[in-house]
């Protein structure tokens, strides 16, 4: 997959900050371009396709010379949104880094919410989409980032269908009872929902983001997707990869080679262990510094052998918690250095500073080991880096010097599985990875760099761009698709006209959730007198032949409907009557064989579930689980529907998931059977009108000829052209078709 397997559709990119530094020397402004993997992974997809760039340029800039920084950044088609101080105290430092960043990194205790902070936060985002929707023209791909604006989806959304959505979150999404902790879950969790696609790292935090869907708003998922509204937002997981060909360079540079001559010059044969964080308490860098202390205590033949060379990027010092940890780490390094320090050997050599790219390049090549022991990280990028780094390459030799332990609360751990993987709160084991990784033999550790630099290669951060852009273009294309037109104003009184007009008119309608709203217990949901009014008012007029289909058992059918003068089908098409008879017929050669089977498995199932409960039916079972918890409902529903596709594979049944109930059914029989049975003998002149609302309507929709009018009741749906909000609006729209004078429309 290329760069070239995506169409050339115009692409806006969206991040908190631009990929470009200001600076002014003697009031003359000049740009510097910003290293990273995202900054790499969109130059390499806009090479040929060209891309613009909404962010915040990184620091205030005074109103007399925005004019000026606007013109030179459009000079790189990039395009600011400016900052005061004071928004960019509430909004950046505050929600985004004192709310956000501290709870998707399950540090719940340091995260704070503040209601003016908050309002900022959406004030911002709200100024990130009117800039996007400023500079996007029509069709565009916009692609956001990361946990500063996870507004802007929707913000979008709202204001131009045309356009293609996706977001990307660069941190963990954390496990539903962490993220419930936030005051405006819903919020965000709307926000997001209003792209094509959303993607994360590891699979663990897609999982995560589905159950909170379905915990906080309740809505419906599966194991890619969320349900919401109209649409079908996909889930992704797209772990993000370094920037390959910039380290390949810069290992077959001169300048690296020299840079390793000197590490050697200065350490001699004497073992390092790298780490290289930026400041943060989720780092775990006091972690580390306990289990490499652990380490030294356990064995004095390694103590003067081995030094640890921890690099810490400076990050927020303006916060106290931030200097605070600074302070601490140093501390702690002191005591170290204090009780293991010799003559000429020092433990622990901490660089408080950013490395140059060369310098960095040549420590990842000659450190022994590279522990990472981030106590939550959404990727990690430092582990990829030293792992490529460590890779056989012609010009600096065959050797596999290093090996990397590595936290497994990184998102990295779930690519690098053949690192050593550690769980940093466990001091002593930590230290025991360590000593194991410094042992370890030189064939073993060969074999595990190799696969694992194979697999950062295959990460490419390039190459994870163009995946994610292309499943993006894939989401949208199918949301379009699936995108029904909304029977409302026009679109409606011209399906009013073209069914009243016919001299033979077929109405075909759902019950549960199409003409009655979903009810807590299936016993709840019957017909009040208005609606039974307005089917025998639909069923007295001579040209309308009136069906329901529903897949209710024929008892509820029977007692709920009867004397209306509509034909009756239940049960999925199973068993059927005319309004002229009280007879039921049903389907003959059906085998049910397999019931006693189904039923044994759902009694388990009910059992296990308090809330659910098994319906029988002419023709199958089914389980229902309106009543049951938010969450163990739509889970239990998808175990249930893969222990019964694979224990049901060879015997005649379907198994169908429709609105909170898993249905078992005979094979063949389905309300499409139903429709095309009364189909037989229609006009081409005839009317055809369909309303359903669950997957197991989708079998009418395709039994209906090409003239007919198919309409979904809520989200839309690829196998219907119209689509209708709720019942209510559906009761509506039959009290239309009575007429103008009608007094059921009136009421």
């Amino acid at each position: 997959m290329t760069t070239d397997d995506i169409q050339p559709t115009p692409l806006v990119v969206a991040s908190n900050r631009l990929p470009v530094g200001l600076r002014f020397t003697d009031g003359v402004l000049s740009l510097e371009r910003t290293a990273g993997g995202l900054v790499a992974a969109v130059d390499g997809v806009a090479r040929g396709i060209g891309c613009d760039w909404v962010g915040w340029p990184g620091s205030p800039v005074e109103p007399p010379v925005q004019a000026e920084v606007v013109s030179a950044l459009a000079a790189q088609r990039l395009h600011p949104v400016f900052l005061g101080a004071e928004e960019e105290a509430q909004y950046y430092r505050r929600l985004a880094n004192e709310t956000i960043w501290p709870l998707f990194h399950y540090f719940a205790d340091k995260s704070s919410f503040d209601e003016q902070a908050w309002r900022s936060y959406v004030a911002i985002n709200r100024r990130f989409a009117d800039e996007i929707l400023r500079i996007a023209p029509l069709d565009a791909r916009v692609w956001v980032h990361d946990f500063h604006l996870m507004l802007v989806p929707t913000m979008l959304r709202e204001a131009r269908d045309d356009l293609e959505i996706g977001f990307f979150l660069h941190i963990p999404f954390p496990a539903s009872e962490v993220y419930r902790l936030l005051p405006v879950r819903e919020e965000l969790l709307r926000g997001l929902l209003g792209a094509d696609l959303i993607g994360f790292h590891t699979i663990d935090y897609a999982r995560h983001f589905l159950t909170s869907c379905v915990r906080v708003l309740g809505l419906e998922v599966e194991h890619d997707s969320v349900s919401f509204e109209d649409r079908r937002v996909e889930v992704g997981v797209h772990p993000i990869g370094v920037d390959v060909a910039r380290f390949d360079a810069l290992l077959d540079s001169s300048e690296v080679a020299a840079r390793i001559d000197e590490l050697r010059s200065q350490y001699g044969a004497r073992r390092i262990v790298l780490g290289v964080e930026r400041l943060d308490y989720t780092k775990g860098v006091g972690h580390k510094l306990r289990a490499f202390e652990r380490m030294l205590e356990r064995r004095e033949d390694l103590r003067g052998h081995v030094t640890l060379l921890q690099v810490i990027v400076p990050s927020r010092l303006d916060s106290p918690d931030y200097s605070g940890l600074k302070r601490e780490l140093e501390e702690h390094i002191g005591r170290i250095n204090g009780r293991f320090g010799q003559v000429g050997s020092t433990p622990v050599e901490y660089l408080h500073r950013s490395v140059d790219p060369v310098s960095l390049a040549a420590l990842y090549r000659f450190a022994d080991a590279c522990l990472g022991t981030p106590l939550r990280d959404g990727m990690n990028l430092v582990a990829q880096e030293y792992v490529l780094c460590q890779e056989p390459r012609p010009t600096l030799g065959d050797e596999c010097r290093g090996m990397l332990v590595l936290s497994e609360f990184a998102g990295a751990s779930h690519v690098l599985s053949r690192a050593l993987l550690v769980n940093p709160w466990h001091v002593e084991s930590t230290s025991t990875a360590l000593e194991t990784a410094l042992g370890m033999p030189e064939d073993e550790r060969r074999e595990r760099t190799v696969a694992m630099a194979e697999r950062v290669r295959s990460l490419d951060c390039t190459k994870w761009a163009s995946r994610f852009l292309l499943r993006q273009a894939e989401a949208n294309r199918r949301n379009r698709r699936r995108t029904s037109l909304l029977l409302r104003g026009q679109e409606e009184e011209r399906v009013r006209i073209a069914i009243t007009r016919a001299s033979r008119r077929f109405l075909f309608l759902d019950y549960d959730g199409t003409l009655r709203e979903i009810a807590p217990t299936p016993q709840e949901a019957r017909p009040d007198p208005a609606l039974r009014e307005l089917l025998r008012a639909l069923a007295r007029d001579e040209r309308n032949a009136v069906h329901i289909v529903s897949g209710r058992r024929r008892l509820d059918v029977d007692r709920w409907l009867t004397g209306l003068g509509v034909h009756l089908c239940a049960e999925h098409g199973f068993a059927w009557r005319t309004p002229d008879s009280p007879q039921w017929h049903e389907l003959d050669g059906v085998d049910l064989s397999w019931l006693p089977a189904v039923h044994d498995i759902l009694a388990r199932v009910c059992e296990e579930g308090p809330g659910t409960s098994r319906e029988r039916k002419g023709s199958g079972l089914a389980w229902h689980y309106r009543q049951s918890d938010a969450e163990y409902g739509p889970w239990r529903a998808r175990e249930l529907l893969s222990e019964l596709s694979a224990s049901l594979a060879r015997l005649p049944v379907e198994v169908v998931h429709g609105h909170r109930v898993v249905e078992v059914r005979a094979a063949g029989v389905h309300k499409g059977a139903y429709v095309t049975r009364v189909l037989a003998d229609r006009s081409p002149s005839d009317a055809v009108l369909c309303i359903g609302d669950d997957r197991a309507d989708r079998d009418m929709f395709r039994a209906l000829p090409d003239t007919a009018i198919a309409v979904h009741v809520g989200r839309g749906d690829e196998h219907a052209k119209y689509r209708i909000e709720s019942p209510a609006r559906v009761r509506a729209l039959l009290a239309r078709l009575l007429g103008p004078r009608s007094v059921l429309e009136r009421a």
